[in-house]
C-alpha cells in the first residue's frame, strides 16, 4: 500500500493493553501508526506534520488532550482529531471531528479513521 499522509495515524493513550490493540488494528488495514504514551512524544511527532489522525483515547488526562489537539490544528491543519469516549455522549465537543465509544469495537475504530480519507 503507498505511503500517504493521511495513512499516518498517532495514537495516544495511557492504557497499554488499548494502545498495542488498537495499533494491530489499525496497522491490519494499512495505516502507519504512530503509538505514545507521552504526550512531549506525541507534540514532537504533531509538529512534523507528517500524520493525518490524531487518536486520543479516554484515558488522556483533559489537560494534555487540550495541548494535544492545539498542537495537532496549528501543524496539521488539514487532519483530523478522532477521540475514544469510554460512555455514550450526547454530542460530539466541538474540537473533535469523530466520536467513537470504545465498546464499539474494531469496526468503528477503522470507520472512524477510514472517515479522515473522505
Amino acid at each position: 500500500m503507498p505511503e500517504r499522509r493521511d495513512l499516518c495515524v498517532i495514537s495516544v493513550g495511557t492504557l497499554p493493553e488499548l494502545l498495542s490493540l488498537r495499533e494491530a488494528v489499525l496497522k491490519s488495514v494499512g495505516y502507519q501508526v504512530f503509538t505514545t504514551m507521552r504526550p512531549q512524544d506525541a507534540v514532537s511527532r504533531i509538529r512534523e506534520g507528517s500524520c493525518g489522525v490524531l487518536l486520543l483515547c479516554y484515558s488522556v488526562p483533559t489537560e494534555w488532550r487540550k495541548q494535544l489537539m492545539e498542537e495537532f490544528r496549528e501543524s496539521c491543519p488539514q487532519g483530523r482529531i478522532v477521540a475514544i469516549t469510554d460512555r455514550m455522549v450526547a454530542e460530539v465537543p466541538k474540537q473533535v471531528d469523530e466520536l467513537i465509544f470504545g465498546l464499539e469495537g474494531a469496526e468503528a475504530l477503522i470507520d472512524a479513521i477510514r472517515g479522515s480519507e473522505a
